[in-house]
């Protein structure tokens, strides 16, 4: 009894979340008024002695309930992760793509923050001279990261050493606070560094990190709001449950965790489209193929066919009178090829962006 009584409560404090603000939602923990317990006792009676189905109010389902309330109360704060999920991940390459753009701008794409990043990153960056370079776009687009280790090597690349980067710190663990320490890092260079809302955990402290020393400019999308350090716990079944212990604090005090980083500069892109350029089959193709809009022919159906041409008069042309069709036959929807039909499909328009931004300063700095 005294289990479904807590349960109960917590239930309840769920469903006073979900009241105010009307669904459940993946940001920070809802601020609510407090629960007034007082009527417990009479809600538990009525419940269990009106209550239309009585099997809903078992010892099981109260329990799925009161972990479903408490997670939706929690939002970003917990998770679940699904270990074959976690392990197709775990074969992503610490640098998913490098690639030296027109103007000797340098383009890498981390593809996740996990011990070994910052090495790799040197060893793209060790053949040429950060000096020479006119640029370098810093892609973090779907990079989940967790090593808070690794995000502040990555960071101490390009500030000087001694920089302070970001404090990890919770309620119950010692603060930890991350500085600079690489020996020769580029300075100088312009950098760019893309996000987007698949931009998590340490990859939102290392961009925001070059967002606070003003050492470069961010373009993309608000990223995840997820830069917290995690503990798993194992549950039954080989699922874990993911707990935000520690949240990243910036030097000026300012907090990701539920909010994500804004970029400097917002581009308006979908997610798919986005996924398709950056993680799809011809991913790995020449970058430039991705810059621009790429337009294709595409089938339309009869109908759309006569909509689409005009005597000029704004008035279709006059479709001709066919014989019926026999009944055997499928209603006159079929597709047709019309040579003149064509859809662009979007580039990456924040890479695009990048360049013209970076394209911009060399013309400035010769001037």
């Amino acid at each position: 009894m005294k289990l479904i009584s807590t349960l109960l409560v917590i239930t309840l404090s769920a469903i006073a979340v979900l009241a105010s603000d009307g669904a459940a939602k993946p940001t920070a923990p809802a601020k609510t008024e407090p629960l007034d317990l007082a009527n417990l006792q009479a809600v538990r009676a009525a419940l269990q002695g009106l209550y239309l189905d009585p099997a809903a109010l078992s010892d099981s389902k109260l329990n799925e309930a009161a972990t479903r309330g408490v997670l939706n109360h929690l939002g970003l704060g917990v998770k679940m992760i699904d270990p074959k999920a976690a392990a197709a991940k775990n074969g992503t390459p610490d640098i998913a793509k490098t690639e030296m753009l027109g103007d000797e701008i340098f383009y890498v794409r981390l593809g996740k923050l996990d011990h070994g990043a910052a090495k790799a990153l040197d060893a793209a960056l060790s053949p040429m001279s950060c000096e020479k370079l006119n640029g370098i776009i810093l892609d973090l687009r779907f990079v989940a990261g967790n090593d808070f280790t690794d995000a502040a090597d990555v960071a101490g690349r390009f500030l000087a050493k001694g920089t302070p980067l970001f404090v990890l710190k919770g309620a119950k663990r010692a603060p930890r606070s991350f500085t600079a320490t690489y020996e020769k890092p580029c300075i100088a260079t312009p950098l760019i560094v893309l996000v987007n809302h698949e931009t998590v955990g340490s990859a939102e402290a290392l961009a925001a990190v070059f967002d606070n020393q003003q050492r470069g400019a961010t373009i993309g999308n608000t990223t995840a709001g997820e830069a917290v350090e995690r503990v798993e716990l194992p549950l039954v079944g080989g699922r874990k449950l993911a707990l935000a212990v520690a949240e990243v604090v910036l030097p000026d005090g300012r907090k990701l965790f539920s909010l994500g980083l804004e970029p400097d500069v917002p581009v308006k892109m979908d997610l798919a489209v986005e996924r398709k350029l950056l993680l799809g089959p011809n991913a790995q193709k020449n970058l430039r193929a991705s810059l621009e809009p790429k337009v294709v022919k595409h089938r339309i159906n009869e109908a759309e066919l006569v909509r689409s041409l005009d005597t000029g008069n704004g008035k279709p042309v006059e479709k001709k009178q066919t014989a019926e069709p026999k009944k055997s036959e499928p209603p006159a929807e079929k597709e047709t090829r019309n040579e003149n039909a064509k859809v662009e499909q979007p580039g990456d328009v924040a890479l695009s962006r990048a360049l013209d931004i970076l394209k911009g300063l060399r013309i400035l700095r010769r001037s």
